[in-house]
């Protein structure tokens, strides 16, 4: 065995890992460790002195393991967790900068059942308010809501669930600030507000309060119906069932409960506006409003989320269509920051890619001298890793043969076998060789 690849795999996700070693030249697993602490990988290390490469993550565990158990060995990074560590902090800056990033519209998708979209009266009033079909009589029903003794107090808007869910969230993110404000380290923060410390590191990169952005809306099976029964609730018929009736006759195939929710917001809408003819169909959420209270957006919009601002940086303007390339500009005018780390990312793509080993000591000095610390941070962590990192710009190796090996462990441990022991899954996974 020459060339040796290495990655961790998870025995229990986020608690208990295992590592997986594989020959890169016969493309298949040698050895299965139980664990992947420094100690072990080298003490496995130190009984193979044949190996001349080893293609691993960014890791400082097996980093630490290779150095001390095959010194010999040249070590490679790996080209995907390279550019996967530059994505996570383009986001960091991403959402660090969430203010400033463009407004995009939004598109819904056309979740509609074919035979709703052929339906013929869906999108057109009914001239006649008489009940379809003749074969069911209905009786007249009352435009208000039904109020039961558990809904007859209204809620105040303040103490909706939304609005203390936001609430508490801000009074987190405020927590938070003060006790790092008073050197307490993440660490302790996060165990002192039982908060992850993801969550922390993210209240702590945050400018300003993150807000949590509405989602688009994505459609219903209703929608070619809302027209009609907005139409035959203005000529008067208030009767649910007898409507239900009637879009099934058009062809709805959805559900009695979706229908209710609804009419149920028509009716609070028509009591609020007191008159229904000054009832209208939003296009932007798909609901009833009333024009002077809340006006249709015709093209609703949200703020770019930072994972596809963080794409969108990392992508070759060749690769991009004209939409994307327009918001590539947009996103690049936004802020000096947001400048410098686009022609940052795509300069490190374009080097990666074209294999230019000697322009990376230029890009690091490039980056430490920028005033953007997500990237400060990621060219300190390649100076940590300098020859593995530079040595994955002209090596043909890579851990992507190491990554398929791990997806067939998974499915072998999901097969039972990992139910059992470490050992019998570890027979399992080597009677190939």
């Amino acid at each position: 065995m020459r060339v040796l690849g290495i990655d961790d795999w998870s025995w229990k996700k986020g608690q208990i890992y295992g590592t997986l070693l594989v020959d890169l030249e016969r493309r298949k697993p040698i050895e299965l460790l139980a664990d992947r602490r420094e100690e072990t990988v080298k003490a496995w290390l130190l009984t193979h002195p044949e190996i001349e490469v080893i293609s691993r993550d960014r890791g400082g565990a097996y980093a630490a393991a290779a150095k001390k158990g095959a010194p010999q060995a040249q070590q490679i990074a790996d080209k995907f967790h390279l550019l996967l560590n530059l994505r996570e902090k383009l986001k960091e800056l991403m959402a660090r900068k969430q203010k400033l990033l463009p407004q995009i519209e939004v598109t819904t998708s056309k979740a509609i059942a074919d035979k709703a979209r052929g339906a013929p009266s869906a999108c057109a009033p009914s001239s006649s308010s008489a009940p379809v079909g003749g074969s069911k009589s209905f009786r007249h029903m009352s435009p208000d809501p039904r109020v039961t003794p558990s809904s007859s107090i209204p809620i105040p808007s303040a103490e909706t669930p939304s609005q203390i869910s936001r609430s508490n969230r801000s009074a987190r993110y405020e927590a938070v600030r003060t006790l790092h404000q008073q050197l307490v380290s993440q660490r302790e923060i996060a165990r002192h507000l039982s908060l992850s410390r993801n969550t922390v590191r993210k209240f702590l990169l945050a400018e300003a309060f993150p807000e949590r952005s509405r989602p688009p809306y994505r459609g219903s099976i209703l929608d070619p119906y809302k027209p009609y029964i907005l139409e035959r609730w203005k000529s008067g018929c208030w009767n649910g069932a007898q409507l239900l009736e009637e879009i099934k006759k058009l062809g709805y195939t959805g559900s009695d409960a979706l229908f209710r929710y609804f009419m149920t917001h028509v009716r609070k809408q028509h009591q609020a506006a007191g008159t229904a003819l000054a009832l209208e169909l939003s296009t932007a959420r798909g609901s009833i409003s009333a024009p002077d209270d809340l006006p249709p957006k015709p093209s609703p919009t949200r703020r770019m989320s930072p994972s596809r601002a963080s794409w969108l940086c990392m992508c070759q303007p060749a690769n991009l269509d004209e939409h994307q390339r327009s918001l590539v500009e947009r996103l690049r005018t936004a802020h000096p920051d947001l400048e410098t780390a686009y022609h940052l990312s795509q300069a490190f793509v374009s080097m990666l890619a074209e294999h230019r080993a000697q322009d990376l000591d230029d890009w690091l000095l490039q980056a430490k001298q920028s005033t953007i610390r997500e990237f400060k941070s990621f060219a300190q962590g390649i100076r940590r890793d300098h020859a593995a990192v530079k040595a994955a710009f002209t090596s043909k190796w890579s851990n992507g043969q190491v990554e398929a090996q791990v997806n067939c462990l998974k499915l072998q441990k999901r097969l039972m076998f990992g139910r059992a022991n470490f050992d019998l899954l570890r027979l399992h996974v080597l009677r190939r060789v």
